[in-house]
């Protein structure tokens, strides 16, 4: 444009303005249809998950049928991604604990689905201030969230139905079952059932929910992703948006400690892996 207005050659034009004189030659590389193919489908992960980062997001399209062929390399979909202003904010870094008890837990770890389950308590507000309790149940192997429900309040025998209720739905008991000591969790309605179907309980230490790490996580990400987002008006607008988040979890979300497979999927190919061991 300096060149045109004020005929100066490239070489004086190049010098005042400060640019290098390869740079007035060089064309620009149009974008391939593959490569806007691919911003288009990581702006709309972005859209329909905001709080999703670029891993997740390159795990998600490895998933669908259209990427699952294709090389999608981790650096090119982190550039893509903060070339498209994708960029969600940062979690907030946890403070270490300090003192006597901020040692490592030894706890029953996991080795096979339904092995070892987790559940809590989570609440939320209604629009109009009422109280809602969320009972969130998952299977510490597979990440697999087994239930997500909203009442306003909960009872010991209510957990049970619960709990009988992902027997039947899965077909196959539990060996152990972990919680903290609330009453709800600690009443003799809940542990003679246990007692009954044999069924062991694992309950952590009072005053130590890290030591039920696994569901305490599964609570932050329902709230940060979910609950954090809507406004509920009623109890049936609560059970819509915990089945909703529910099946995006299990069939959808990809998970970090499962390389990269959505729950469903990962129990899915243990399955398919051990099909030998289980018969």
């Amino acid at each position: 444009m300096a060149m045109e207005k004020f005929g100066a050659s490239e070489r004086f034009a190049c010098h005042v303005l400060g640019q290098n004189r390869s740079a007035l030659r060089k064309k620009k590389t149009p974008m391939s249809f593959d490569e806007a193919q691919l911003r288009a489908d990581l702006r709309a992960v972005a859209s329909k998950h905001p709080t999703w980062g670029w891993r997740k997001a390159r795990w998600h399209l490895l998933a669908t049928e259209r990427w699952n062929d294709t090389v999608l390399n981790s650096k090119r979909i982190r550039r893509l991604w903060r070339e498209e202003g994708l960029v969600c904010k940062p979690k907030r870094r946890k403070k270490r604990r300090t003192g006597p008890d901020a040692g490592e837990q030894k706890r029953l770890t996991a080795e096979y689905p339904m092995h070892v389950l987790s559940f809590d308590f989570q609440s939320d507000v209604t629009s109009c201030g009422r109280h809602i309790r969320f009972f969130n149940v998952i299977d510490e192997y597979t990440r697999t969230a087994l239930a997500i429900i909203p009442r306003r309040s909960f009872k010991a025998a209510d957990v049970v139905a619960v709990l009988e209720d992902i027997i039947a739905e899965t077909g196959i008991q539990p060996t152990f079952v972990r919680c903290d000591n609330g009453p709800e969790f600690t009443a003799d309605a809940l542990v003679d059932w246990c007692n009954t179907v044999g069924v062991s309980t694992a309950f952590i230490d009072p005053g130590s929910p890290w030591q039920n790490g696994f569901i305490e996580s599964f609570n932050a990400q329902f709230r940060r992703e979910q609950l954090s987002g809507e406004i509920m008006d009623t109890m049936v607008e609560a059970k819509y948006l915990a089945d909703e988040w529910k099946d995006i979890y299990n069939h959808e979300r990809p998970h970090g400690s499962l390389d990269g497979l959505t729950p469903s999927r990962f129990w899915d190919e243990w399955v398919r892996e051990n099909q030998l061991a289980i018969a």
